[in-house]
């Protein structure tokens, strides 16, 4: 199975991009294929809301490094998602990656295929997981499952939590990529 794995820091050895390696570790040792995308190192626009996707049923047609995700994407079994929290939100990036699925729901339904299986990765600042980043961290993974795609973990990481190996995040975040 393709895993295609999106990071949304800049920092590539950051907390949120250290556990979604641990991710893809596990999933590669499962046998799986993995693609990824970092945000930061791409030219990446926003929707245009040109409307050339709803009206042809095509994925979005902006030309930018996004372009051979939409294979990558229709082709995978699995999206791992993974963003620092900014402002108690995720990362302008991941908004802007976000909103250009966009062109994947039409009049007629949802134009992937049905049951990707969805892991969000998210690292934040404070020590306590708090409501409100809470909050944004679902708002993000639900516009994804209103594109069909089925949640399977969710992995929030606090200042407060270990990143080191044997920690419960990183064990977490390996049988997440395991169990793909």
């Amino acid at each position: 199975m393709k895993v295609v794995a999106v990071f949304g820091s800049p920092h590539k050895n950051g907390p949120s991009a250290t556990i979604a390696n641990e991710v893809l570790r596990g999933a590669r040792e499962a046998g799986h294929e993995v693609v990824e995308y970092h945000l930061n190192d791409l030219n990446v626009k926003g929707c245009q809301a040109c409307g050339t996707c709803k009206k042809n049923k095509v994925d979005c047609i902006v030309q930018d490094d996004l372009a051979p995700y939409w294979k990558d994407l229709h082709e995978c079994g699995a999206l791992v998602l993974a963003a620092p929290n900014y402002c108690s939100q995720v990362s302008g990036p991941m908004i802007t990656y976000m909103n250009r699925h966009y062109c994947l729901i039409t009049a007629d339904g949802v134009r992937v295929h049905p049951g990707i299986k969805l892991v969000g990765v998210f690292a934040q600042g404070a020590k306590d997981r708090y409501e409100s980043a809470e909050k944004a961290y679902d708002w993000f993974l639900k516009d994804f499952q209103n594109r069909d795609m089925v949640l399977h973990a969710k992995i929030v990481h606090t200042s407060a939590d270990s990143l080191e190996a044997d920690g419960e995040i990183m064990q977490n975040a390996y049988a997440a990529g395991k169990s793909l």
